[in-house]
């Protein structure tokens, strides 16, 4: 599906006239009879401000792993798509329920906006040829960059 007709339809979901519910499903129902994926936009199960779960797998560059499905994530993820600080983005649920090799382990990285390092309190990893596509996400839509999302373990 084109990034410009998921927008449109993002659009509808999200219109406010009852519909959502209804346009998601019918978009689930579609992308599993095209061996697709579910709908991208939705909102984690842990209420605001309480603690996500953490896992650790000790995870090391060259190991294969398997993106758990979408719907056990959402489980990890507060309602803001949160897991300890970290965002899961909608860019990365084409990747689930799929197998990768774990590329590197992130520690700390350089905030763009202000240039200043950041150290991460909980380790993150990046996997080889997952990057985002620029299909799902607002204000993104096209975007050449092809950054590498992190993943926290808990949803490997």
């Amino acid at each position: 599906m084109g990034p410009f007709f998921f927008g449109f339809y993002d659009w509808l979901i999200n219109l406010g006239v009852g519909w959502g519910p209804l346009l998601r499903w019918l978009y689930d129902t579609v992308q599993r009879w095209l061996g697709g994926h579910p709908y991208p936009r939705r909102a984690g199960l842990i209420p605001a401000g309480s603690t996500t779960p953490a896992g650790e797998l000790g995870l090391q560059p060259g190991e294969r792993v398997r993106v758990k499905e979408l719907p056990e994530i959402l489980g990890t993820l507060d309602a803001h798509n949160r897991n300890k600080g970290l965002y899961f983005d909608a860019e990365e649920v084409p990747f689930c329920g799929k197998e990768f090799t774990v590329l590197r382990r992130v520690k700390r990285i350089i905030n763009e906006q202000t240039g200043a390092m950041m150290e991460f309190r909980n380790e993150s990893v990046i996997l080889e040829g997952v990057f985002c596509q620029a299909k799902f996400s607002h204000h993104r839509l096209l975007c050449p960059r092809a950054i590498y999302p992190m993943w926290r373990e808990i949803w490997l």
